[in-house]
């Protein structure tokens, strides 16, 4: 981490990845001489990603995100920028979808389309943001890693939401999946690796008071302003 150098000059400050977080995420691709990348949340690390790529052949970094404005200004970010990575920007509004009994908040991505743009080495999740919900993003993001790929989620200290995504994804694929739980690292890192391919077993519990969040959430979602 040490040898990856984060700008303060660049860094856009408290709405974007912790800089130590950057910096990880970055050696990371690295040291995993990462080609093909996914992330939810277009934002600095959008650029940080791009440029560990840059020199791999065929690279290239697919970048979701729920909010115009945010893929825009990432958008911005990288093209006045000198790197020449291969990335795409999708916006993708959220909606409500079931996984299982599981009433979740999902990105409307065309079926098929992650699948059919991979596999990815690495995927970052630090999206979607105002606690809409990230449960769904592993669940729709995981069939298009490789075997032996990575996920990260950022914010991974946060208990009651964080912490509680990940018990269900290992509830929902079991030995598929290993998570690492990295504290000390911003806001705290959960690096996940995808032992093998399988099918979820979406958990039923607290699927009622799930939907009902969910509801609300898309209601917000919905009613918010970008200006």
């Amino acid at each position: 981490m040490d040898k990856v150098n984060v700008s303060r000059l660049e860094h856009p400050g408290s709405w974007a990845l912790d800089p130590a977080s950057c910096r990880f995420l970055a050696a990371f691709a690295r040291a995993l001489e990462a080609r093909r990348v996914l992330e939810f949340g277009s934002g600095f690390s959008t650029l940080m990603l791009a440029r560990e790529i840059e020199k791999t052949e065929g690279n290239f970094l697919f970048s979701v995100d729920d909010s115009a404005k945010y893929s825009s200004l990432a958008r911005d970010e990288y093209e006045t920028s000198e790197c020449r990575a291969k990335v795409e920007f999708r916006v993708a509004p959220l909606r409500p979808r079931l996984y299982g009994t599981r009433l979740l908040l999902s990105y409307s991505l065309p079926k098929g389309l992650l699948e059919a743009i991979g596999p990815f080495d690495l995927v970052l999740i630090d999206a979607p943001h105002h606690d809409f919900g990230r449960e769904s993003v592993f669940y729709d993001a995981f069939s298009a890693v490789a075997p032996g790929g990575y996920v990260v989620l950022d914010d991974a200290n946060r208990g009651d939401m964080e912490r509680a995504y990940v018990r269900s994804w290992r509830a929902a694929y079991g030995g598929a999946i290993d998570p690492i739980l990295l504290e000390g690292i911003g806001n705290g890192l959960c690096v996940i690796e995808k032992v093998e391919s399988a099918k979820p077993a979406y958990p039923r519990a607290g699927s009622l008071s799930l939907a009902a969040r969910t509801l609300r959430n898309y209601v917000r979602f919905l009613s918010r302003s970008e200006a």
